[in-house]
């Protein structure tokens, strides 16, 4: 089963096992304040039904942001989930703004300690608690931010309830502002959470950098490797709680193309493995005489080296050029390097072609002056390959 696949399902069971614990909860304690007389108690309800909510939410999200890319969505549909934890968000601000507008503006209250009443807050206290640590070691292993604002959403409750509780306590022994004040309690304990949950998301959608500790723990596992060496140039950004990540990283100069991509998907690899948060990784290859960055910051013309040609003009020049020698020497394999804002070329000649009376020396020696007209090439090699 694809990964994305089973973090959906984890994420959709534990939102529904806290969603059922939410309507049981929140009723009960609706039913109880409404007996006991308790504003708090009644808003404390409230509070449990608004969990229920959002994990409808949270349901439907979980579904959705967790299908792999589309022709519409090539990286994928996470952010789907990060929008939804900002909505959430902010529809839990409303519903504290509206507690505590009726904490404020309610008759004096005539709350009552009732075995009902208590026995729904100590049920809520240890339930909800669980819930949170049920629900945030869901997230915490699928790497989902909006699962574990979910857990803290549900510990909240857990805290307000305590709120709740020692508001009725203190009624009871003839503080009637005590409920009123528990219940700004529960209306603060709910605006907190759900700011923090906007503001992080929020900053998630502006692709604000991950936590720069973490960026540089990922540069040294790419630095540990051998022949990869001042990974740099570092982008991240952040989809979800999952990473997608472009870097730098510098290979011998004379690598091949195949092996710049070999140890390029090496990096990605082992970065993946030693950081489960990482998505994606891009990797861009710079030899280790250039820094491909450092090398566009010309505000006026074109960087050096992209004044030199490019493959089919070297070819094509190389056609003409060494025409006499077109038996033997692989024109259009040529191995051309771009090094410190020049062109070294290794032009490859087949021994078994050569003529069988020929100096290889001499042939080498008229094939690097045939060379020599050019204007653009600082440093030319022949390479005799032998039959295999």
């Amino acid at each position: 089963m694809p990964k994305l696949k089973q973090e959906q399902d984890i994420a959709k069971k534990v939102t529904l096992v806290g969603a059922a614990w939410d309507a049981i909860l929140g009723l009960a304690k609706i039913f109880a304040g409404y007996f006991s007389q308790s504003q708090a108690l009644i808003a404390d309800g409230i509070h449990s039904l608004s969990d229920l909510v959002t994990d409808v939410f949270v349901y439907f999200a979980s579904a959705n942001s967790r299908q792999g890319p589309d022709e519409n969505h090539p990286y994928g549909h996470l952010r789907f989930e990060t929008l939804t934890t900002v909505f959430l968000g902010l529809v839990l601000i409303l519903v504290a703004l509206g507690i505590g507008y009726e904490s404020i503006t309610a008759p004096a209250s005539q709350a009552q300690l009732t075995w009902y009443g208590l026995a729904a807050l100590i049920a809520t206290i240890v339930i909800k608690e669980a819930i949170f640590h049920y629900t945030k070691k869901a997230g915490d292993e699928i790497g989902s931010k909006m699962l574990i604002a979910n857990a803290w959403h549900s510990r909240s409750d857990a805290l307000s309830s305590i709120a709740v509780l020692i508001g009725l306590i203190g009624v009871y022994f003839g503080y009637s502002w005590a409920d009123m004040v528990a219940s700004i309690v529960v209306a603060l304990l709910i605006g907190k959470m759900a700011i923090i949950m906007v503001w992080e998301n929020l900053a998630e959608l502006v692709d604000t950098a991950p936590d720069p500790k973490l960026i540089a723990q990922i540069k040294e596992t790419a630095n540990s490797l051998k022949h990869v060496m001042a990974p740099h140039d570092v982008r991240a950004r952040s989809m979800a709680g999952k990473i997608y990540l472009d870097m730098h990283i510098h290979v011998p100069s004379h690598a091949s193309v195949s092996e710049g991509h070999y140890l390029g998907d090496l990096v990605a690899y082992t970065i993946k493995q030693a950081h489960s948060q990482v998505q994606d990784v891009m990797v861009h290859i710079d030899t280790d005489e250039k820094i491909q960055t450092d090398s566009f910051a010309h505000p006026t013309g074109k960087p050096p080296h992209l004044k030199l040609p490019a493959r089919h003009q070297i070819v094509a020049d190389l056609g003409f050029l060494l025409r006499q020698h077109s038996a033997y020497v692989d024109v259009k394999n040529t191995r051309l390097h771009y090094l410190d804002n020049h062109l070294e070329l290794e032009i490859i000649a087949y021994i078994d072609k050569a003529p069988d009376s020929a100096d290889l020396t001499k042939i080498t020696a008229g094939i690097l002056q045939d060379l020599q007209t050019t204007h653009y090439i600082h440093k030319a090699t022949v390479l005799w390959v032998f039959p295999s």
